[in-house]
């Protein structure tokens, strides 16, 4: 049996198709991203088809986070806000904005004190200045010294441009001689310290985003809610306590900030040809964080492994092509494009169900493009190289 499996030539042409794809990879390395936060991440895959087409559409709230619009709130009413959330009994607040200058002494200082007063806060900052040859950042930036020295601090930087998908985090960055936490991070070790550091035990360099939902997927307040002072302290609680809050922009009429902190993600309806960013900056971090928090990370095959099954599932197509070709040689294009077609879409479905039931995320993008290639690499081998090459007319191709 194994011997009818074995035919040298299409050994040989596998070796051809992988070496011609080592080529192209080679090719990618020296010209695409080799820091994730400068360069762009690919913009579709696969899976956002299961983001978009195949979630549940009943939406199940998220029991732990919270998540409060602050729009154009000025500092004052930014300190009020702190003030009402940190008395409704908020476990940890994240303030999704940046703090970067002092503005109206009088408002600054009652924001200070109010950030102070709460003790429970996180502030973000942004990563600056990736330096490539000891792979660490130069500095934190934009946030105010004032209310700094009042809070913890969380990096709001996303693995990819403005311009593409958001599909990972960066858990924690070197900066400068220390380290700092991206901002969901900061805002979970106040709250559960350990999934941190399970999460940091992983040592991923990114993390895959698991998206739970849009922002329906969240209890969301206007700003308008939290300042109310009609409503009692003791009502907020009813929502707020001992929860996590983030505060940050939500507007959900498109007219209000319409592409402040919005982000693609693999939520957009619009997975192929995106014209607007689908999600505000908030919404991915707490995704982020009811991600942690919960352990639903999603699974990957190691890359060796992926390599195999790509080799593997490469030579079982060019051996079935190369039969095609000898058996049935006046239909052997319709049959073979035809065969590659079926399979392609084969593997759409399979690699979207393991991603679906499993949280496995198969990136098969070598096995799928070896496939492409084999129709075409075994007709320069059979039509150019093997007419060509004496030594490989010489080789027996079946024992």
């Amino acid at each position: 049996m194994w011997n009818k499996l074995y035919r040298p030539h299409s050994i040989i042409v596998t070796c051809l198709i992988f070496v011609f794809i080592g080529f192209l990879e080679l090719i990618r390395l020296k010209t695409h991203f080799l820091d994730p936060f400068n360069h762009g991440i690919q913009e579709y895959e696969i899976t956002d088809i299961v983001y978009t087409q195949l979630s549940k559409p009943n939406i199940e709230l998220d029991s732990l986070i919270r998540i409060v619009h602050i729009g154009n709130a000025s500092r004052e009413q930014l300190a009020l806000m702190i003030d009402r959330i940190s008395a409704a009994g908020a476990k940890v607040i994240g303030l999704d904005i940046m703090l970067d200058g002092r503005k109206d002494s009088v408002q600054d200082e009652k924001l200070r004190t109010s950030i102070e007063r709460a003790g429970n806060v996180v502030l973000a900052t942004e990563l600056h200045k990736f330096e490539e040859r000891e792979k660490k950042f130069e500095s934190l930036v934009s946030t105010d010294s004032l209310f700094a020295a009042h809070a913890a601090l969380g990096f709001i930087n996303f693995p990819s441009n403005h311009t593409k998908t958001i599909r990972y985090f960066s858990p924690e960055e070197s900066v400068g001689d220390s380290s700092a936490l991206a901002f969901a991070m900061a805002v979970l070790q106040q709250y559960d310290a350990q999934a941190v550091e399970r999460c940091l035990k992983r040592n991923r360099d990114v993390e895959k985003i698991h998206y739970k939902g849009d922002l329906m997927s969240f209890s969301h307040y206007p700003t308008e809610l939290v300042l109310d002072t009609t409503i009692e302290i003791a009502q907020l609680k009813e929502v707020m306590n001992n929860k996590i809050v983030l505060m940050g922009y939500i507007a959900e009429k498109d007219t209000e900030n319409p592409l402040k902190d919005r982000f693609y993600t693999p939520l957009n309806k619009n997975y192929a040809g995106k014209s607007i960013p689908d999600m505000y900056g908030v919404v991915i971090h707490a995704n982020i964080i009811s991600m942690v928090l919960e352990g639903r990370y999603i699974k990957e095959l190691p890359e060796w492994l992926i390599w195999l099954i790509a080799l593997v599932f490469c030579y079982v197509n060019v051996y079935y092509i190369h039969e095609i070709y000898e058996k049935f040689h006046p239909a052997f294009h319709g049959i073979t494009r035809s065969l590659q077609l079926i399979e392609c879409m084969v593997l759409f479905f399979l690699l979207g169900i393991l991603f679906y039931y499993f949280r496995l995320q198969i990136d098969f993008g070598i096995g799928i493009l070896a496939l492409l290639l084999a129709y075409d690499i075994i007709m320069i081998y059979e039509s150019l190289l093997l007419k060509k090459i004496p030594l490989l007319q010489k080789i027996k191709d079946k024992f």
